[in-house]
């Protein structure tokens, strides 16, 4: 999928494992002298970087078939507790923009556990960053619920959505300083 798609940053806003319940198995390789060798590519881990609230790791993904490659991005956010939201929210606002920083070629892939708590915060986030930087108005509930009608659950829980909101508070007060 990262190759058909030239997708140059995975998103993976979880642990692989909290509170002793595997959340995500590792689909990559564990050391820069292994490289994880699957039926039709191979992916060996170029370098990695342990940040307070995240992990860099940059792969490089090779077709088998042909030859050809790619760096990837894998970005994984660690500080998201087992129940609840990050805080504080500034260690999100960081990752987020990171990833924004490191997005050069096809779709980000985004990805939690489940695929539509933390996913869908995250999209929500962008969206909202994209609309702020560009002086865009925009309505979160109407994001969610277009979010929604493309993926069901997507911002599961009443936290998550209060989390979104309190992001764009903390995101937009920083402008405010500024000036």
């Amino acid at each position: 999928m990262i190759l058909e798609n030239n997708s140059n940053v995975i998103v993976m806003i979880t642990r692989e494992i909290e509170g002793e319940v595997i959340k995500c198995h590792k689909y990559w390789p564990i050391s820069v002298k292994k490289p994880l060798e699957l039926k039709s590519c191979s992916i060996s881990l170029q370098n990695y970087q342990i940040l307070q609230y995240f992990i860099i790791r940059i792969f490089q993904v090779v077709r088998k078939s042909t030859g050809t490659s790619l760096f990837v991005k894998h970005l994984q956010f660690t500080n998201w507790p087992d129940h609840g939201t990050p805080a504080p929210a500034e260690g999100f606002i960081k990752y987020v923009r990171y990833v924004r920083k490191s997005h050069l070629t096809g779709p980000i892939v985004v990805h939690c556990s489940a695929g539509v708590g933390r996913t869908g915060v995250f999209l929500c986030v962008d969206v909202v960053l994209c609309a702020i930087e560009k002086n865009f108005s925009f309505n979160i509930g109407n994001i969610v619920a277009q979010m929604r009608e493309q993926r069901s659950g997507m911002v599961q829980t009443k936290e998550q959505y209060y989390f979104c909101y309190k992001i764009v508070l903390a995101v937009l007060q920083k402008f405010v300083t500024l000036d």
